[in-house]
């Protein structure tokens, strides 16, 4: 009896240092991976880099055919987010510390240049609402009126499902192992 309860203490003892692995390799990012390079817009929130489809996480932009009005005027509002976008990847390197994939595979990241992070300005100058992110910037934007806040628009995820369009899920990323792990304790 002594044997099998030495055993079972041992079992606990390396699930418990496997576990602590895991949550130090979580909490210090080493889950994702760290891409530099050259970047175009795919969309307001989607770029592609190094082959790669990227959703930036924490933000949402309207859709390509999306149309605001502005002073009564339409406004290709999901065009200008795109616009926007490339505009501030033209000013060089982009790097984007993965976070995983979405259900559409793309990998799910947060992205910046040497003036910052690309979701926080997005979403700080209207162009993109916080989804899960930016929450700070979003509300300046709306206290100054910029882009969106300026105009009446209808929220991406609004618009998509009044439209046929896939719908836009929270960005979460798919866990993988150690995502699942943690899942599986309740530490993600």
């Amino acid at each position: 009896m002594g044997l099998s309860r030495r055993a079972r203490d041992l079992g606990v003892a390396v699930a418990i240092l496997a576990l602590t692995a895991l949550v130090v390799a979580r909490v210090s990012g080493e889950s994702g991976e760290t891409i530099t390079g050259t970047a175009r817009a795919a969309d307001g929130d989607t770029l592609t880099l190094d082959g790669h489809r990227i959703r930036l996480v924490g933000m949402d932009t309207p859709e390509m055919m999306q149309i605001c009005k502005r002073d009564g005027e339409d406004w290709r509002c999901g065009v200008a987010a795109r616009s926007r976008l490339a505009e501030f990847l033209r000013a060089g390197a982009v790097t984007c510390r993965t976070q995983g994939t979405d259900k559409y595979n793309r990998w799910l990241a947060r992205c910046e240049t040497t003036d910052g992070d690309l979701g926080a300005r997005m979403v700080r100058e209207g162009l993109a609402v916080a989804y899960g992110g930016y929450e700070g910037e979003e509300q300046f934007a709306k206290a100054e009126r910029k882009g969106l806040w300026g105009t009446e628009f209808d929220m991406p995820q609004q618009w998509r499902r009044m439209n046929g369009r896939p719908q836009e899920e929270a960005h979460q990323a798919e866990p993988g192992i150690l995502g699942g792990v943690l899942a599986t304790f309740g530490l993600n």
